[in-house]
């Protein structure tokens, strides 16, 4: 694990500082805080796939994860008026992604009601793998389960930590 979080560190250019002539999507939260609301569906389209690959990945279910992803584009929709460019947008955006995730979760384990309590959870949800022959499909499959499993079992901070790694 601490290998794939030091690849992590050194994959990125410049680091973690902020680099203004290359953070498009903060040039644009800027323009849209000014005003020009197309900049907005252009941050929604060019971040979306990551913000809901962060929330399936974070709590495990797609239709919770498309909810995760529509409410942390209305969040970032209602920030515009405050947003400042104090790092770059992305880890902005996931912070907002990660409080997001952390708030329904909790939501979640409160709404648990007892058919579910039980153990009749929805099962979690597996790559698609209709295009792969067999054998390749049952390894993806046994795969994802691990790693699901794998990041279930982690503390929160440490499957953020990975979860932000890989999807920022």
């Amino acid at each position: 694990m601490l290998y794939y979080l030091a690849v992590c560190r050194t994959a990125r250019p410049n680091g973690n500082k902020m680099n203004d002539s290359t953070d498009q999507s903060a040039k644009l939260m800027l323009r849209f805080k000014n005003g020009e609301e197309d900049c907005f569906a252009r941050l929604v389209e060019r971040h979306k796939q990551q913000v809901f690959a962060f929330a399936f990945r974070f709590l495990g279910n797609a239709e919770q994860a498309e909810d995760a992803a529509q409410e942390v584009f209305m969040k970032v929709y209602h920030a515009r008026e405050s947003y400042t460019v104090k790092a770059k947008f992305s880890t902005w955006l996931f912070a907002v992604t990660r409080n997001t995730c952390i708030n329904l979760s909790a939501k979640k384990t409160a709404d648990v009601s007892l058919d579910t309590a039980d153990g009749d959870a929805e099962p979690p949800q597996l790559p698609d793998t209709r295009d792969l022959p067999p054998p390749e499909a049952l390894q993806k499959r046994e795969l994802a389960r691990a790693v699901g499993k794998a990041l279930a079992g982690l503390p929160e901070n440490q499957r953020t930590a990975l979860l932000l790694c890989r999807y920022d």
